[in-house]
């Protein structure tokens, strides 16, 4: 007689992601969406660690395990549905959202018929930002302390791919704090004639007492520079839009 053993499955894990923010609606502040309604996703975690970063809570490895909810694409999905109104987009942003395997997130978004914004600072290429709607790339330059060779030799091989998967959806963003930062950028720029720049103000870290104050400032300089700067005549200025709206307050 022939005893078949029935095998016991091995159950699977069903893959969750560090999720910091999700929220919505509200107005994307920076880049080619600048003014827009979106929702808004910010995903734990990033391999850089700017000076002036202004969002800590999603990069600080202790912070991210004590504050981030673990969430499933469905949770995830579910969760960008069952928000107020009705915008177009949803800006997926970190920390560096490209250190996480997001590809699913990205295409059931599609399917729920979202179209997808990623920021990220080009350091890590994953097949997944070739899928999105809008590919936000934001090389840090001088002032963040992350301008290394290192890191501008893992940039330029982004960009390879980037150029190769999205040149259509890709933008360049970045930000500056002052001179050295907009030599840097404008060299940048220069690499990448073919992709649409954004140059935004920086604004200040630690946050002063009169923040819109100090975000006008800059802003004003920037604008005074850029355009003055023949090789900068393509570039569009902005200040940071949510810092003038909420100043430092986050979920909004």
């Amino acid at each position: 007689m022939t005893t078949i053993t029935a095998s016991r499955a091995t159950p699977t894990r069903t893959r969750t992601y560090p999720i910091v923010e999700l929220f919505g609606p509200t107005i994307q502040g920076e880049g080619a969406e600048a003014g827009l309604a979106t929702h808004f996703l910010r995903v734990g975690g990033c391999d850089y660690r700017c000076s002036w970063c202004d969002t800590m809570y999603a990069v600080d490895p202790a912070t991210v395990r004590g504050t981030a909810r673990h969430l499933t694409t469905a949770d995830i999905v579910g969760g960008i549905r069952a928000l107020a109104g009705a915008p177009e987009w949803v800006t997926i942003s970190g920390g560096n959202p490209a250190l996480h395997p997001l590809d699913p997130v990205v295409d059931e978004l599609h399917d729920a018929g979202y179209c997808v914004s990623v920021e990220t600072q080009g350091s890590r290429w994953r097949n997944w930002l070739g899928n999105v709607d809008r590919l936000t790339i934001s090389p840090k330059p001088p002032s963040s302390a992350m301008a290394t060779s290192k890191h501008a030799a893992e940039f330029f091989r982004f960009m390879d791919a980037a150029l190769l998967a999205a040149a259509d959806r890709s933008v360049l963003k970045i930000v500056c704090f002052d001179e050295a930062d907009l030599d840097w950028a404008t060299a940048t720029a220069a690499a990448f004639p073919d992709l649409p720049l954004f140059l935004s103000a920086g604004t200040p870290v630690p946050v002063p007492v009169r923040l819109r104050d100090a975000v006008g400032e800059r802003y004003r300089w920037l604008c005074e520079r850029v355009a003055e700067t023949p090789a900068l005549a393509r570039a569009r200025v902005l200040p940071q839009l949510h810092v003038i709206a909420w100043e430092a307050a986050t979920g909004v």
